[in-house]
């Protein structure tokens, strides 16, 4: 499969951002806690930068201990050394497990090399509620440390307080509690540093949060837009709502550092916890559907109810259970994500092998994904200690899909340039036939028309004048004396169907061709017709004629005749009126308008079906002229033809157009 320099630069890009978190730790390697002391003499805060509180802390299970409580005469017996981060949950005492439920006390005693100042205090990330004394003044507290889930207010947060200045030896005491997730203890490292660059870190964090977060709630609101106003593609749909739906993650979980508390007061933590867990599960359903609308064939429908099934089951559980319950059992759900994982990666890889489009890109953000929902998930249980990097890796992998859809769009946009201009292309074939099809009609009529006046000519100067000729030899035959009655009486009728011969042949000839045409145009042609329905018909036939120019040349009053002739002739043969009426005029818009009006049972009632051959003739001939023919009923009854003629010719006037 053959990749574009474009594509090459964006698959560049995402390995850039995908690996851009790679790339950090300190240089210098902090001191550590050791059996419950750690010594700052070779350290300068100022000078090697902030100090995590990693190593073994003293720990007093079971026990919510006051800096007081280790000032007694008999103080609390030490259960152990608990290291940090981690979790008491498994650690062994009297030779049993501890489970992640719980209450204990943890101690560490700071041994400065010199005074310290100017410092802060960075605790994160500590389920389910804590309080924190140095030297037995409390330093800062989240939630309300308890003896059982109903005395405890569990509440994560992300804490900078300031550290008191001291010079000698300084004592941590840290209350922690937990009856509300599935691991008690420090998840994350307790840092003292000065105060700047502890904030500095902390509005960095949110920062990116805050460009991930509108860079995919501006991703969403775009796509479902685009699915607005063409809703046929539903991927853009599925896009949307997963762009959103991590939205709803991210801005409440605890990779962000809750940035959510930015805009709204953190009251109600646990459902702002379960919320961003709801979201985090339920994207896989929606993500899966929008692989599905793009890949149908590949990626089978039986996945899919497992994503719906695995949605649905976790809602509940966070509508029925405890929270206990709830949190105990996401590691499950988080072990099912490496089977959708693995199962993108192959469904996509067979994407990509069979060329569908922007499967590339997906393929890419998936093992992305992939490789971070691992590092992830591992942290979160416990069996490793890493950064997250949920963040970055949602970034790429949702910047993928974008690069997908955008890749299908391009080539969609591409395949309408290509059929818009085949269609261009075909649209002028077509005109050009057209053209050349009205200019061979044009033709055919001039040929026709020319076939009619050679006709009419030889009507009227052969046999009109034959049968003249022998009418008149009756005449003379009918004079000659010696002529029997009988005789007399037969050459009478002879010289009658005579000349009732000659009437009729006279009459087809003017028919075929007015002779008056060729020298005063169509104005007498008209009147000439009037005049010869009205004698053969006996009904009252009109024309009127209201023509500006002193001679009418267009070239198509020939049409015109033919239009009218035909109307007439269809009035007389179906309408049975008793008045027609032909107007020819030229209006203040420079158009020739034919009117043909009659007072007749109307078009509806004429013994003519709707459409007959007159009717199609008389649009044909308007239509190779560009004219304009309308019917409609007269006021009073009876139908009346309208034909429309722009008239382009200029011609000399006879007087002032309105």
């Amino acid at each position: 499969m053959r990749i574009s320099r474009a594509g090459l630069l964006v698959l560049l890009l995402l390995l850039l951002v995908s690996g851009s978190a790679a790339f950090a730790g300190p240089a210098a390697q902090p001191p550590v806690v050791e059996q419950g002391v750690l010594d700052l003499s070779s350290w300068r805060l100022n000078r090697d930068g902030p100090v995590k509180l990693d190593g073994q802390w003293e720990f007093y299970w079971n026990q919510l201990l006051a800096p007081d409580d280790f000032k007694a005469a008999s103080p609390a017996e030490l259960t152990g050394y608990q290291y940090f981060p981690g979790s008491w949950k498994g650690f062994v005492l009297n030779g049993q497990s501890l489970p992640g439920t719980g209450r204990a006390t943890f101690r560490l005693r700071i041994v400065p090399g010199q005074k310290i100042t100017d410092a802060a205090l960075k605790v994160y990330n500590i389920p389910a509620a804590y309080k924190i004394w140095a030297n037995g003044m409390l330093l800062t507290a989240s939630g309300e440390p308890g003896t059982d889930a109903d005395t405890e207010l569990a509440h994560r947060t992300h804490k900078i307080v300031p550290f008191p200045d001291v010079s000698s030896e300084i004592e941590l005491v840290l209350q922690i509690s937990n009856y509300h997730f599935r691991r008690g203890g420090v998840r994350d490292s307790i840092v003292l540093s000065s105060e700047e660059p502890l904030e500095s870190a902390h509005i960095r964090t949110w920062g990116w949060s805050l460009l991930l977060i509108g860079g995919l709630l501006f991703m969403g609101v775009y796509h479902l837009v685009l699915h607005y106003w063409r809703n046929k593609d539903v991927s853009t749909l599925y896009f949307g709502l997963y762009c959103i739906v991590l939205v709803g993650h991210f801005i409440t979980s605890d990779s962000t550092e809750w940035v959510v508390t930015l805009f709204v007061p953190n009251h109600y933590p646990l459902f702002l916890e379960k919320l961003s867990l709801v979201c985090y599960v339920c994207s896989a359903s929606i993500l899966y559907r929008f692989y599905r609308s793009l890949y149908k064939n590949e990626f089978p429908l039986f996945i899919q109810y497992f994503c719906d099934f695995r949605s649905l089951s976790f809602i509940f559980l966070c509508l029925t259970q405890t929270d206990i319950t709830v949190f105990n059992a996401l590691h499950f759900y988080m072990l099912a994500s490496f089977l959708l994982i693995g199962s993108y990666i192959v469904l996509l890889s067979i994407c990509f092998l069979r060329g569908h489009t922007g499967s590339l890109f997906l393929l890419i953000g998936s093992i992305v994904i992939g490789l971070v929902a691992i590092n992830d998930i591992f942290c979160h249980m416990g069996f490793i200690n890493s950064i997250l990097l949920i963040q970055e890796g949602t970034f790429v992998f949702a910047l993928s899909q974008a690069f997908a859809l955008a890749q299908r769009f391009s080539n969609a946009f591409r395949e309408v340039e290509f059929l818009s201009k085949d269609l261009e292309d075909k649209n002028a074939a077509l005109e050009t036939e057209m053209e050349e099809r009205n200019r061979l009609e044009q033709e055919i009529i001039k040929v026709s028309e020319e076939e009619r006046r050679c006709l009419s000519h030889d009507l009227h100067d052969g046999l009109c004048q034959h049968l003249a000729v022998a009418r008149l030899r009756c005449s003379v035959l009918a004079l000659e004396p010696g002529m029997g009655q009988e005789a007399l009486t037969n050459l009478t009728d002879l010289s009658a169907l005579l000349n009732e011969s000659v009437s009729l042949a006279y009459d087809l000839s003017r028919g075929l061709w007015p002779v008056e045409h060729a020298i005063d145009g169509v104005g007498p042609s008209l009147e000439e017709l009037a005049r010869r329905v009205g004698e053969s018909s006996g009904i009252d036939v009109d024309f009127v004629e209201d023509l500006p120019c002193a001679t009418c040349n267009n070239p198509h009053l020939l049409q015109l005749y033919r239009i009218a002739q035909e109307a007439v002739t269809n009035a007389v043969k179906h309408a049975k009126p008793s008045r027609i009426s032909i107007v020819l005029n030229c209006n203040a818009a420079r158009e020739l308008v034919l009117s043909v009006s009659d007072d007749g049972v109307g078009k509806t009632d004429a013994t003519s079906p709707t459409g007959g051959l007159g009717l199609r003739i008389m649009a044909h001939r308007a239509r190779m002229i560009g004219a304009e023919l309308t019917f409609e009923a007269s006021k009073g009854g009876g139908t009346s033809l309208v034909c429309r003629l722009q008239c382009n010719t200029e011609q000399e006037l006879t007087g002032d157009m309105e």
